[in-house]
């Protein structure tokens, strides 16, 4: 097994300058099948090949005063931007939002983060298996909604604190399959029921962030471009996508982890 730490540009911004790219999460090699011609895997190879849990998605503000991470930060975004201590000049980063979503659908996946103040912004995060190394290509497109504060104040007060529960749930869940499976193995009945509680948090989450777009659909604000970038990444990777100045001495930060399946691998 080897662990990788990759630092590399990728990209796109408007409103401030490039840093580099990097993996601060410790990535797992996978058994690379076969390959067809010029290098490409088949459809089949393909299927087979693991795919991620889901997306995490952080946002944080950078700041010039201050050191170190905020304690709110997820330790793994923590860690990128640790890494990154020698490529990005802020000392002080504050969590603004955090976003987690189930891979991977035909269609793009689409949600809102909360930014500094009254500030929300669009995420559209495109990700889809490559054809030659099966690591994943993904397009992340930020951008600021004027019409967000007042979207926002218009949705029930209850979903945010539903979509909390619900993260709180799954992270339980998760650790608890982790324990049980130190004792028992994946078909113990134990085990299968705490995967099917943690498929219906799932399931509910995704639910909620449906019926969150749906609403986002009936509100067309002329958006700017904050971040706009494609790349790919391994699963289990924290990639930082990019950043964008902000007024004074301040800048959006984000963050993209590929969530590692919790499911047995399919022989």
């Amino acid at each position: 097994m080897t662990n990788l730490l990759r630092v590399t540009c990728v990209t796109l911004m408007i409103g401030g300058t490039c840093p580099l790219n990097a993996v601060a999460q410790q990535a797992t090699e996978a058994t690379t099948p076969a390959r067809g011609q010029r290098g490409r895997l088949t459809q089949a190879q393909m299927a087979t090949m693991p795919a991620p849990q889901g997306f995490s998605v952080v946002l944080v503000l950078g700041e010039m005063q201050g050191a170190g991470a905020a304690d709110n930060v997820p330790s793994a975004a923590r860690k990128a931007l640790a890494d990154m201590k020698d490529f990005l000049p802020y000392k002080t980063y504050r969590l603004l939002d955090t976003q987690w979503t189930l891979c991977c659908g035909r269609s793009p996946i689409v949600t809102r983060l909360r930014g500094d103040e009254q500030d929300y912004y669009d995420l559209e995060l495109e990700p889809n298996r490559t054809d030659t190394s099966g690591k994943w290509y993904v397009r992340f497109s930020l951008r600021n909604s004027p019409a967000g504060a007042a979207f926002a104040a218009a949705q029930p007060e209850n979903d945010d604190n539903r979509m909390t529960s619900l993260t709180v749930k799954r992270e339980e869940l998760e650790n608890q399959i982790r324990n049980l499976k130190q004792r028992y193995n994946d078909n113990h009945p134990e085990v299968q029921k705490a995967r099917t509680q943690l498929a219906e948090v799932e399931r509910q989450q995704a639910q909620l962030r449906v019926e969150a777009t749906r609403r986002r659909a009936m509100v067309r604000p002329s958006n700017r471009t904050v971040i706009d970038t494609s790349f790919t990444m391994e699963i289990g990777e924290t990639v930082v996508v990019g950043t964008s100045r902000l007024q004074g001495d301040k800048a959006l930060i984000a963050l993209l982890t590929a969530v590692t399946s919790t499911k047995p691998a399919t022989r």
